[in-house]
């Protein structure tokens, strides 16, 4: 049985929710930009039986393959690129989560027909949802990167960060999700239920 959007969102949101279990991909970042190559051909997508949960490669699965994840740290923003392999198409859902010394944020955009909407909710706060003016989403390089642009005032200005990314395409003829993890090879099944999600080193401004 294939995944749902419904289905997806949760998995989607504990990847780059939960801190525990995370790896730093190189050592401490003392520089303001950080960039990751992602391995191509590494898209899975969850198959589901009465008996059993398993998480499979679809490497012939070209939209929403992430290869390459670049953040800057710059004086007034945080700047996160998510470059895949094709043109982006379709509908997606993409997660950030930004680690800082006191808090954890999670930027969630969705896109789909009839709706668009991009959030960003910290976790240490009395409430998820946080006004932050400034806050984008943009497909650039042709449509085959997106960009997140996040004030760092809105980060309550933090001297650094560590950031995870995943990104789920649907198929609309078979409603099946598509996930990539950025910052790993591929997406394993605990890293979908957030052990092991990938999260950069120390993003120093």
């Amino acid at each position: 049985m294939s995944i749902s959007v419904s289905r997806a969102v949760p998995a989607l949101l504990l990847s780059v929710l939960i801190s525990g279990g995370t790896v730093a991909l190189a050592a401490p970042a003392h520089a303001d930009r950080w960039t990751y190559d992602d391995a191509a051909g590494d898209v899975t997508h969850t198959v589901e039986t009465d008996t059993s949960l398993s998480i499979v490669t679809a490497p012939e699965q070209e939209n929403g393959d992430i290869t390459q994840v670049a953040v800057d740290h710059r004086r007034a923003k945080l700047v996160v690129d998510v470059r895949t392999r094709t043109r982006i198409t379709g509908s997606f859902m993409a997660g950030v989560g930004i680690r800082t010394r006191g808090h954890h944020f999670l930027l969630m955009s969705m896109r789909a027909p009839g709706m668009s909407s991009t959030d960003l909710m910290d976790f240490n706060s009395d409430g998820p949802s946080e006004r932050c003016p400034g806050l984008k989403r943009r497909l650039v390089a042709a449509k085959t990167a997106i960009r997140f642009t996040i004030p760092r005032s809105c980060l309550d200005d933090p001297r650094w960060v560590r950031v995870g990314v995943t990104l789920s395409t649907l198929a609309m003829f078979t409603g099946e999700s598509y996930d990539d993890d950025g910052l790993r090879t591929g997406m394993t099944l605990s890293s979908s239920v957030g052990v092991g999600a990938g999260k950069s080193p120390k993003i120093r401004r």
